[in-house]
Protein backbone atom coordinates (compact mmCIF):
# COMPACT_ATOMS: atom_id res chain seq x y z
CA UNK A 1 0.00 0.00 0.00
CA UNK A 2 2.76 2.39 0.90
CA UNK A 3 5.89 1.12 -0.95
CA UNK A 4 8.69 2.76 0.45
CA UNK A 5 6.79 5.43 1.63
CA UNK A 6 7.71 5.62 5.14
CA UNK A 7 5.64 8.98 6.30
CA UNK A 8 2.56 7.40 4.76
CA UNK A 9 2.96 4.07 6.73
CA UNK A 10 3.10 6.23 9.69
CA UNK A 11 0.30 7.81 9.45
CA UNK A 12 -1.96 4.90 8.52
CA UNK A 13 -0.20 3.31 11.62
CA UNK A 14 -1.60 6.82 13.68
CA UNK A 15 -5.03 6.29 12.68
CA UNK A 16 -4.52 2.49 13.95
CA UNK A 17 -3.07 4.34 17.43
CA UNK A 18 -5.32 7.01 18.17
CA UNK A 19 -8.76 4.23 16.83
CA UNK A 20 -7.53 1.69 19.68
CA UNK A 21 -7.16 4.25 22.12
CA UNK A 22 -11.12 5.60 21.44
CA UNK A 23 -12.00 2.02 21.38
CA UNK A 24 -10.29 1.20 24.80
CA UNK A 25 -11.64 4.12 26.61
CA UNK A 26 -15.32 3.34 24.83
CA UNK A 27 -14.91 -0.48 26.74
CA UNK A 28 -13.72 1.59 29.99
CA UNK A 29 -16.63 3.95 29.91
CA UNK A 30 -19.41 1.13 29.50
CA UNK A 31 -18.00 -0.08 32.50
CA UNK A 32 -18.24 3.04 34.44
CA UNK A 33 -21.86 3.72 32.65
CA UNK A 34 -23.06 0.57 33.74
CA UNK A 35 -21.65 0.57 37.24
CA UNK A 36 -23.38 3.82 37.85
CA UNK A 37 -26.93 3.27 36.72
CA UNK A 38 -26.58 -0.13 38.83
CA UNK A 39 -26.06 2.17 42.14
CA UNK A 40 -29.16 4.95 40.74
CA UNK A 41 -26.85 7.40 39.23
CA UNK A 42 -24.87 8.39 42.70
CA UNK A 43 -21.21 8.55 42.48
CA UNK A 44 -19.80 5.13 41.91
CA UNK A 45 -16.04 5.55 44.13
CA UNK A 46 -13.87 8.13 44.96
CA UNK A 47 -11.41 6.94 42.17
CA UNK A 48 -13.70 7.32 39.17
CA UNK A 49 -11.53 10.31 38.02
CA UNK A 50 -8.40 8.95 38.69
CA UNK A 51 -9.01 5.99 36.94
CA UNK A 52 -9.98 8.70 33.80
CA UNK A 53 -6.94 10.09 34.50
CA UNK A 54 -4.72 6.73 34.18
CA UNK A 55 -6.48 6.28 31.47
CA UNK A 56 -4.97 9.49 29.91
CA UNK A 57 -1.45 8.20 31.20
CA UNK A 58 -1.70 5.07 28.64
CA UNK A 59 -2.08 7.66 25.22
CA UNK A 60 1.61 9.55 27.04
CA UNK A 61 3.25 6.12 27.22
CA UNK A 62 6.96 6.47 24.92
CA UNK A 63 6.88 2.95 24.31
CA UNK A 64 3.33 2.32 23.29
CA UNK A 65 3.83 5.26 20.54
CA UNK A 66 6.84 3.43 19.34
CA UNK A 67 5.59 0.54 19.05
CA UNK A 68 2.78 1.72 16.32
CA UNK A 69 5.04 4.81 15.11
CA UNK A 70 8.10 3.99 14.81
CA UNK A 71 8.37 0.39 14.32
CA UNK A 72 5.21 -0.48 12.91
CA UNK A 73 4.86 -4.04 14.35
CA UNK A 74 1.41 -5.38 13.66
CA UNK A 75 0.82 -5.99 17.68
CA UNK A 76 -1.07 -2.93 17.88
CA UNK A 77 -3.66 -3.29 14.92
CA UNK A 78 -4.14 -6.72 16.17
CA UNK A 79 -5.21 -5.56 19.80
CA UNK A 80 -7.05 -3.18 17.89
CA UNK A 81 -9.33 -5.75 16.20
CA UNK A 82 -9.09 -7.66 19.97
CA UNK A 83 -10.86 -4.77 21.72
CA UNK A 84 -13.49 -4.13 19.12
CA UNK A 85 -14.32 -7.89 19.38
CA UNK A 86 -14.78 -7.32 23.25
CA UNK A 87 -16.89 -4.19 22.57
CA UNK A 88 -19.08 -6.84 20.71
CA UNK A 89 -19.30 -8.89 23.97
CA UNK A 90 -20.06 -6.55 26.23
CA UNK A 91 -22.66 -5.58 23.81
CA UNK A 92 -24.14 -9.40 24.00
CA UNK A 93 -22.91 -9.80 20.31
CA UNK A 94 -21.71 -12.86 20.73
CA UNK A 95 -21.48 -13.84 17.15
CA UNK A 96 -19.99 -11.00 15.16
CA UNK A 97 -17.73 -10.94 18.36
CA UNK A 98 -15.95 -14.28 17.67
CA UNK A 99 -15.57 -13.76 14.05
CA UNK A 100 -13.65 -10.49 15.11
CA UNK A 101 -11.32 -12.46 17.52
CA UNK A 102 -10.12 -14.96 14.78
CA UNK A 103 -9.53 -12.49 12.71
CA UNK A 104 -7.66 -11.21 16.01
CA UNK A 105 -6.08 -14.21 16.46
CA UNK A 106 -4.95 -14.47 12.35
CA UNK A 107 -2.84 -11.40 12.49
CA UNK A 108 -1.26 -12.23 15.65
CA UNK A 109 -1.32 -15.70 18.15
CA UNK A 110 -0.99 -13.63 21.18
CA UNK A 111 -4.45 -13.06 21.02
CA UNK A 112 -5.08 -16.75 22.06
CA UNK A 113 -4.03 -15.76 25.56
CA UNK A 114 -7.73 -14.38 26.21
CA UNK A 115 -8.76 -17.66 24.56
CA UNK A 116 -9.82 -19.18 28.09
CA UNK A 117 -11.42 -16.14 29.51
CA UNK A 118 -13.92 -16.15 25.97
CA UNK A 119 -14.38 -19.79 26.74
CA UNK A 120 -15.76 -19.19 30.16
CA UNK A 121 -18.06 -16.27 29.05
CA UNK A 122 -19.55 -18.20 25.77
CA UNK A 123 -20.38 -21.07 28.35
CA UNK A 124 -21.77 -18.58 31.08
CA UNK A 125 -23.83 -16.37 28.26
CA UNK A 126 -24.93 -19.41 26.48
CA UNK A 127 -24.09 -23.41 26.82
CA UNK A 128 -26.15 -24.13 23.89
CA UNK A 129 -24.90 -21.40 21.60
CA UNK A 130 -20.61 -22.41 22.69
CA UNK A 131 -20.07 -24.50 19.99
CA UNK A 132 -21.64 -22.79 17.22
CA UNK A 133 -19.96 -19.75 18.26
CA UNK A 134 -16.88 -21.98 18.73
CA UNK A 135 -17.30 -23.06 15.52
CA UNK A 136 -17.50 -19.44 13.81
CA UNK A 137 -13.77 -18.94 14.94
CA UNK A 138 -12.72 -22.48 13.57
CA UNK A 139 -14.57 -21.46 10.10
CA UNK A 140 -12.92 -18.37 10.10
CA UNK A 141 -9.80 -19.33 10.56
CA UNK A 142 -10.18 -21.80 8.06
CA UNK A 143 -11.52 -19.71 5.92
CA UNK A 144 -8.54 -17.07 6.26
CA UNK A 145 -6.01 -19.84 6.28
CA UNK A 146 -7.41 -21.36 3.06
CA UNK A 147 -4.86 -19.79 0.83
CA UNK A 148 -1.77 -21.36 2.93
CA UNK A 149 -3.64 -24.83 4.51
CA UNK A 150 -4.11 -25.79 0.62
CA UNK A 151 -0.18 -25.08 -0.86
CA UNK A 152 2.02 -25.70 1.97
CA UNK A 153 -0.61 -26.39 5.05
CA UNK A 154 2.81 -28.36 7.25
CA UNK A 155 4.73 -25.17 7.15
CA UNK A 156 1.76 -23.23 8.12
CA UNK A 157 0.93 -25.01 10.83
CA UNK A 158 4.36 -25.55 12.00
CA UNK A 159 5.10 -21.71 11.53
CA UNK A 160 1.37 -20.46 13.18
CA UNK A 161 2.44 -22.22 15.68
CA UNK A 162 5.88 -22.54 16.22
CA UNK A 163 5.64 -24.91 19.20
CA UNK A 164 9.63 -25.20 18.50
CA UNK A 165 10.83 -21.77 19.00
CA UNK A 166 14.28 -21.13 20.24
CA UNK A 167 14.11 -17.50 22.23
CA UNK A 168 16.75 -14.93 22.20
CA UNK A 169 17.96 -14.12 25.97
CA UNK A 170 19.20 -10.60 24.80
CA UNK A 171 15.77 -9.61 23.54
CA UNK A 172 14.16 -10.71 27.15
CA UNK A 173 12.53 -7.63 29.15
CA UNK A 174 10.87 -9.88 31.37
CA UNK A 175 13.51 -12.64 32.67
CA UNK A 176 16.91 -10.40 32.10
CA UNK A 177 18.07 -11.70 35.38
CA UNK A 178 18.01 -14.86 35.15
CA UNK A 179 21.30 -16.97 33.86
CA UNK A 180 20.63 -17.34 30.26
CA UNK A 181 21.31 -20.98 30.52
CA UNK A 182 18.16 -21.20 33.17
CA UNK A 183 16.32 -18.79 30.74
CA UNK A 184 16.75 -21.58 27.92
CA UNK A 185 16.09 -25.11 29.74
CA UNK A 186 13.38 -26.68 29.10
CA UNK A 187 13.23 -27.44 33.06
CA UNK A 188 12.07 -23.29 32.90
CA UNK A 189 9.77 -23.86 30.26
CA UNK A 190 7.49 -26.83 31.35
CA UNK A 191 7.63 -24.82 35.50
CA UNK A 192 6.16 -21.79 33.47
CA UNK A 193 3.60 -23.80 31.60
CA UNK A 194 2.39 -25.41 34.71
CA UNK A 195 1.68 -22.06 36.69
CA UNK A 196 0.27 -20.64 33.90
CA UNK A 197 -2.17 -23.56 33.72
CA UNK A 198 -2.47 -23.19 37.21
CA UNK A 199 -3.25 -20.13 37.83
CA UNK A 200 -5.87 -19.89 34.91
CA UNK A 201 -7.37 -22.84 36.78
CA UNK A 202 -7.70 -20.91 40.34
CA UNK A 203 -9.50 -17.92 38.53
CA UNK A 204 -11.79 -19.54 36.88
CA UNK A 205 -12.46 -21.30 39.39
CA UNK A 206 -12.78 -18.61 41.72
CA UNK A 207 -15.07 -17.16 38.96
CA UNK A 208 -17.64 -19.86 39.13
CA UNK A 209 -17.80 -19.93 42.50
CA UNK A 210 -18.38 -16.26 42.68
CA UNK A 211 -21.50 -16.32 40.12
CA UNK A 212 -20.39 -13.13 38.73
CA UNK A 213 -23.28 -11.73 36.90
CA UNK A 214 -22.35 -11.18 32.58
CA UNK A 215 -22.06 -7.77 33.01
CA UNK A 216 -19.67 -5.48 31.02
CA UNK A 217 -17.64 -5.17 33.83
CA UNK A 218 -17.17 -8.66 34.45
CA UNK A 219 -16.75 -9.61 30.17
CA UNK A 220 -13.65 -7.05 30.68
CA UNK A 221 -12.06 -8.57 33.35
CA UNK A 222 -12.37 -11.98 32.53
CA UNK A 223 -10.60 -11.06 29.48
CA UNK A 224 -8.03 -9.05 31.04
CA UNK A 225 -7.12 -11.37 33.48
CA UNK A 226 -6.88 -14.11 31.39
CA UNK A 227 -4.57 -12.46 29.33
CA UNK A 228 -2.90 -10.84 31.97
CA UNK A 229 -2.14 -14.23 33.84
CA UNK A 230 -0.60 -15.81 30.19
CA UNK A 231 1.59 -12.42 30.28
CA UNK A 232 2.98 -12.97 33.96
CA UNK A 233 3.73 -16.88 32.31
CA UNK A 234 5.30 -15.76 29.60
CA UNK A 235 8.84 -17.67 28.52
CA UNK A 236 9.93 -13.98 27.55
CA UNK A 237 8.38 -10.41 26.52
CA UNK A 238 9.94 -8.43 23.79
CA UNK A 239 9.22 -4.68 23.80
CA UNK A 240 6.61 -4.59 21.34
CA UNK A 241 4.65 -7.22 23.57
CA UNK A 242 4.00 -4.29 25.60
CA UNK A 243 0.50 -3.98 23.12
CA UNK A 244 -0.78 -6.99 24.56
CA UNK A 245 -2.07 -5.37 27.68
CA UNK A 246 -0.81 -2.14 28.55
CA UNK A 247 -4.44 -1.04 28.07
CA UNK A 248 -5.62 -3.08 30.29
CA UNK A 249 -3.63 -2.13 32.99
CA UNK A 250 -5.44 0.72 34.36
CA UNK A 251 -8.91 -1.39 34.40
CA UNK A 252 -7.31 -4.52 36.63
CA UNK A 253 -5.44 -1.73 38.82
CA UNK A 254 -8.61 0.28 39.56
CA UNK A 255 -10.96 -2.25 39.85
CA UNK A 256 -9.27 -5.71 40.79
CA UNK A 257 -7.03 -3.94 43.35
CA UNK A 258 -7.68 -1.96 46.41
CA UNK A 259 -4.38 -0.34 46.47
CA UNK A 260 -3.72 3.18 47.32
CA UNK A 261 -3.67 5.63 44.08
CA UNK A 262 -0.23 6.46 44.82
CA UNK A 263 1.01 3.11 44.60
CA UNK A 264 -1.41 2.48 40.99
CA UNK A 265 0.75 4.94 39.61
CA UNK A 266 3.72 3.90 40.76
CA UNK A 267 2.69 0.43 39.44
CA UNK A 268 1.98 1.76 35.93
CA UNK A 269 5.20 3.45 36.14
CA UNK A 270 7.05 0.49 36.97
CA UNK A 271 5.89 -0.92 33.35
CA UNK A 272 6.90 1.46 31.51
CA UNK A 273 10.30 2.16 33.05
CA UNK A 274 11.13 -1.25 31.88
CA UNK A 275 9.68 -1.24 28.71
CA UNK A 276 12.04 1.98 28.15
CA UNK A 277 14.85 0.86 29.52
CA UNK A 278 17.21 -0.28 26.61
CA UNK A 279 19.02 -3.51 26.67
CA UNK A 280 16.95 -4.80 29.52
CA UNK A 281 19.15 -5.13 32.64
CA UNK A 282 18.43 -7.31 35.61
CA UNK A 283 16.92 -4.42 37.48
CA UNK A 284 14.48 -3.52 34.62
CA UNK A 285 13.45 -6.93 34.10
CA UNK A 286 13.19 -7.12 38.58
CA UNK A 287 10.98 -4.10 38.71
CA UNK A 288 8.41 -5.29 35.88
CA UNK A 289 8.25 -8.89 37.33
CA UNK A 290 7.21 -6.86 41.00
CA UNK A 291 4.56 -4.71 39.19
CA UNK A 292 3.21 -7.61 37.15
CA UNK A 293 3.05 -9.86 40.18
CA UNK A 294 1.67 -7.28 42.45
CA UNK A 295 -1.32 -6.31 40.38
CA UNK A 296 -1.95 -10.40 39.09
CA UNK A 297 -2.11 -11.59 42.77
CA UNK A 298 -5.42 -9.35 43.41
CA UNK A 299 -6.95 -10.30 40.36
CA UNK A 300 -6.79 -13.76 41.18
CA UNK A 301 -6.59 -14.07 44.93
CA UNK A 302 -8.96 -11.29 45.83
CA UNK A 303 -12.65 -10.66 46.64
CA UNK A 304 -14.74 -11.72 43.82
CA UNK A 305 -17.17 -8.83 43.73
CA UNK A 306 -21.11 -9.53 42.45
CA UNK A 307 -21.85 -7.37 39.21
CA UNK A 308 -25.70 -6.43 39.37
CA UNK A 309 -27.63 -8.56 36.72
CA UNK A 310 -27.38 -7.92 32.40
CA UNK A 311 -29.21 -9.87 29.96
CA UNK A 312 -27.59 -12.59 29.37
CA UNK A 313 -27.71 -12.90 25.70
CA UNK A 314 -29.23 -11.39 22.26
Amino acid sequence: VTGRDVYKAQLIFLGFFVTLQAVVMTLYTMVIRQLRESHGGTNVSNHVWSLRIAMGCLCLSKRFHSIFLLRLFNDGPTMLVAYLSFWCFMKQKWDLGCFLFSVAVSLKMNVLLFAPGLLYLLIQASPIQTIPRLAICAITQLVLGAPFLLRHPVSYLRKAFELDRQFFFKWTVNFKFLPESVFLSKEWAVFLLSLHLSLLGIYLYRLYQSRRALSPGHILSTLFVSNFIGICCARTLHYQFLAWYISALPFLLWRETAYPIWLRFLLLGGVEFAFLTFPATWLSSLVLQVAHWAILIPCILGPMRRAPSQTKSE
